[in-house]
C-alpha cells in the first residue's frame, strides 16, 4: 500500500485519511508524505500505535492516532486497509470501512480474491517486505480494491 500512494499520490493527496489496522504505520506514513491532508492510524494494538509514533518521528510526520475505528466519526475522505484480512473472520469489516469514510482502498495479500458487492478490484501489485521475512511467493501479489460511497446517498455504491 505504501508504494503504491507513493506512486499515486492523488489518492490521498489534500484528503482525510485514516489507515486501519494500521500496524507500525507505513502506510499511514507513506499517505502523509503523499500530501493528505491530515492521517489518523488506528489500531487496537497499543504496541502498533507505539511503533506508528515511533515511525512517524523517524520519518518526520505528523499523525493522529486511534485505538477505536467505531469511535471515530464519519469524517474521512479515505480508508486504506492492508493486510487485515488474513483472517477471514475480519471480512465483515468490508461492510464498516465506508461508515467512515467516504472510499476505501485495501490491499491484501492473504485473501486476493474476495467477492463483495462494494468492492471492485483495480489491480494486482507485486509487493516484498524488509526484512525479507522468506514469505511464500503467493504472498507478494496484492490485490487492490475500491469501495465508494454513492455521492447522491451518502450510502455505499455498489461496483461495476
Amino acid at each position: 500500500m505504501a508504494r503504491y500512494l507513493a506512486a499515486q499520490p492523488q489518492w490521498v493527496a489534500g484528503k482525510r485519511v485514516l489507515d486501519f489496522g494500521a500496524g507500525s504505520g507505513v502506510a499511514a506514513i507513506a499517505a502523509a508524505r503523499a500530501g493528505a491532508l491530515e492521517v489518523v492510524a488506528c489500531d487496537l494494538d497499543p504496541l502498533a500505535l507505539a511503533a506508528c509514533r515511533a515511525n512517524a518521528a523517524l520519518n518526520g510526520v505528523e499523525l493522529g492516532y486511534s485505538e477505536d475505528f467505531f469511535a471515530e466519526s464519519d469524517r474521512f475522505d479515505l480508508i486504506l486497509v492492508a493486510d487485515v484480512l488474513y483472517d477471514r473472520e475480519n471480512l465483515p469489516l468490508l461492510d464498516q470501512f465506508l461508515s467512515r469514510g467516504r472510499e476505501a482502498l485495501v490491499a491484501d495479500s492473504r485473501v486476493r480474491d474476495f467477492r463483495h458487492p462494494l468492492y471492485r478490484r483495480l489491480e494486482m501489485l507485486e509487493a516484498f517486505t524488509l526484512p525479507d521475512l522468506a514469505e511464500p511467493e503467493e504472498f507478494r501479489h496484492v490485490s487492490l480494491y475500491h469501495a465508494q460511497r454513492d455521492r447522491a446517498s451518502g450510502h455505499p455504491a455498489q461496483a461495476l
